[in-house]
């Protein structure tokens, strides 16, 4: 199992492509820094599964957040939301996944060196588990983002050109083609093609 980043624009595709994958896992665990908990909870209602996430946004407990909700107090404190993922997965052991909605919502806190040293020792302790980041094209500089992109071993790239969304693996572990294919999104759903839904699932079980 290894780790993928999705990297692009808002709009095209990310969050969609991740929500695909979800049905074939029984836990799921759903670290969010530009979102509420709350919110996340009603995208993702279609997921049968045991969901916890991790809130780094709201800061504040509501009591709308549920028990498998874990709001970091201090988010700014890297240590502390380090532990809160920590005690979630530890207590999954090997069976989840864990995905982290977004790289660019750590970025807006913290310097590059930071955010390195920090994904740098997520992605030690979740290896050989699966897991999948997000990273939002063109809210930070070039140079910062191939940073981030040199931490991982899968990386896609989404863009979107006129009415038209395309898929394009930029790294990957094992040969796959085409390197570049159109998707398609709709309100509930997204359209690939199988051997890159089987590449991903293969990245992850």
């Amino acid at each position: 199992m290894s780790s993928v980043l999705l990297i692009g624009a808002p709009g095209t595709g990310k969050c969609k492509l991740i929500h695909s994958l979800l049905p074939n896992f029984k836990n799921i665990v759903w670290v969010t820094t530009l979102s509420s908990a709350e919110f996340i909870r009603n995208q993702l209602n279609f997921y049968e599964g045991n969901l916890w996430i991790i809130d780094t946004h709201t800061w504040v407990r509501r009591e709308t957040h549920t028990e498998m909700d874990i709001v970091v107090s201090n988010p700014i404190n890297l240590n502390e939301v380090s532990l809160s993922i920590t005690r979630v997965i530890d207590k999954l052991k090997d069976d989840y996944l864990l995905v982290f909605d977004s790289v660019s919502g750590l970025l807006v806190y913290h310097n590059i060196q930071r955010v390195m040293h920090f994904l740098r020792g997520l992605l030690v302790k979740t290896e050989g588990k699966g897991s999948i980041y997000t990273l939002v094209r063109g809210a930070h500089s070039a140079m910062d983002e191939t940073s981030i992109m040199m931490l991982f071993q899968n990386i896609i790239e989404l863009n979107r050109i006129d009415e038209k969304r395309y898929l394009r693996i930029v790294k990957s572990v094992e040969y796959i083609e085409p390197t570049i294919m159109e998707i398609k999104l709709s309100k509930d759903k997204m359209e690939m093609p199988q051997s890159i839904k089987k590449y991903l699932l293969n990245q992850f079980k």
